[in-house]
């Protein structure tokens, strides 16, 4: 009878344990280093080599992080780029000339469903966007008509596609110096006054 009794206790004893530890679990918080990946795309230039490794191994392109005017990289030739994360964008900037013509230009490879879509800043104003494709490539033209200014380009992805290598495209810029595209003037150039020239004086013969 004893016996028995022992083995009732120590059985009780026992589902108390593990209750005790099953509740234990339960109650406690689970927490977890951050990942690198969580601090990335700031608007910051103060990466670390950490992070910038971190951002090649997820497959960003060579440019990244540039996801704000800060982080804007000079276009002076063509860039390739790409859509990796979501709400990914690229930031660029050039040196817009007096008089000049620019176009911009966004395209991805032909067999790419990215739809890369372009916008112009100036001091911070959205002053011109491409409203038109070819295809599934983005052009924006801008005349600047003021003096020397960086001038800001976003892209981002039209639907937010974001799949890495498969979203890439080629950003490039072009110039046009002069007023080679400007309209000739409405107002007709009118001829120089002519020379009047005084009509000869006739005189008639003798006996006319």
């Amino acid at each position: 009878m004893k016996t028995r009794w022992f083995i009732l206790i120590g059985a009780m004893m026992a589902l108390l344990v593990l209750l005790t530890a099953t509740l234990a679990s339960a109650n406690t918080t689970t927490t977890t280093t951050p990942s690198i990946a969580k601090t990335l795309y700031r608007c910051e230039n103060n990466f670390s080599d950490e992070e910038l490794a971190d951002l090649q191994a997820n497959g960003d392109d060579g440019y990244e992080p540039d996801d704000c005017p800060l982080l804007a990289h000079v276009l002076t030739g063509p860039m390739l780029l790409n859509f990796c994360q979501p709400g990914d964008e690229d930031w660029v900037k050039f040196k817009a000339q007096p008089n000049t013509i620019y176009q911009i230009r966004a395209e991805p490879p032909w067999n790419y469903p990215t739809e890369p879509h372009l916008e112009l800043y100036l001091d911070n104003n959205l002053v011109a966007q491409n409203d038109h494709y070819f295809n599934n490539d983005a052009e924006l033209w801008w005349w600047n008509s003021d003096v020397e200014q960086f001038i800001y380009v976003r892209a981002t992805e039209l639907l937010g596609r974001h799949d890495c290598g498969n979203s890439s495209y080629t950003l490039s810029l072009h110039a046009f110096p002069g007023n080679s595209f400007t309209p000739a003037p409405s107002t007709p150039t009118l001829p120089s006054t002519p020379t009047l020239i005084p009509t000869p004086t006739v005189t008639p013969p003798p006996g006319a």
